[in-house]
């Protein structure tokens, strides 16, 4: 068992994504509620969640994300009053990784010291599943990440169609601001996921990726 939990721990603590140097999150802070000003929602949402990913617990950080998020949400003619700041007690994704290795390597040194201890060798074996658990959600987490990666549109309106081959319909719109998932890629065509489901193709060039959020200049927006 004690072996069992000492490959699990080297695992967690050598993920790559926990070694991830991180941008500087007042600087995206300082570029998102710029944009908010300017009432450029895309990149406002963007640079502000880019921000908040790296500092989830910054008061401004969350509050300016909930009041993009919230106009974004009247435009659209939505509940306003469903978009609440994210909550202070999140953790970045560095923390995150902390906080796993830490149980699982609490966990392991108590099934280690355990020896006839039966009281301990439960109370190790209970903090090394919990640390355990919490690694391997990451994992799906960041999985996911990799796999369809968290977008916000940019452009005025984005236009989501089907596949060329497939049959024309109507196109789905989306508004400046609205966040979704990408998923294959085709040329200059990547495919829009929204609550898991597959909507259709967009072109690249209306969107920004999160985590390429830190590339884009201040002068960066919609067109």
């Amino acid at each position: 068992m004690s072996r069992i939990a000492a490959l699990l721990l080297l695992a967690l603590l050598a993920t790559p994504a926990a070694a991830k140097t991180a941008p500087d999150a007042a600087a995206l802070y300082n570029r998102g509620s710029d944009a908010l000003r300017r009432g450029d929602l895309g990149p406002a949402v963007a640079q502000l969640l880019a921000a908040h990913r790296i500092d989830p617990r910054a008061r401004d950080i969350r509050t300016n994300l909930a009041i993009a998020r919230s106009r974004v949400e009247e435009r659209e003619g939505g509940d306003q009053t469903s978009t609440r700041i994210p909550s202070a007690l999140a953790l970045s994704a560095p923390e995150s990784w902390n906080v796993a290795g830490a149980l699982a390597a609490m966990g392991a040194l108590l099934l280690v010291l355990a020896a006839s201890r039966r009281g301990l060798l439960i109370l190790g074996g209970s903090v090394f599943a919990v640390g355990a658990l919490f690694g391997i959600g990451l994992l799906l987490r960041a999985r996911e990440e990799v796999l369809h990666p968290s977008a916000v549109v940019v452009a005025p309106m984005l236009e989501v169609l089907p596949a060329p081959e497939e049959r024309p319909v109507s196109p789905y719109l989306l508004g400046a601001g609205e966040e979704v998932r990408l998923g294959a890629a085709r040329g200059d065509l990547v495919q829009i996921r929204v609550g898991g489901n597959t909507i259709g193709w967009a072109r690249r060039s209306g969107l920004w990726r999160v985590d390429e959020a830190p590339r884009y200049t201040a002068s960066s927006g919609s067109k």
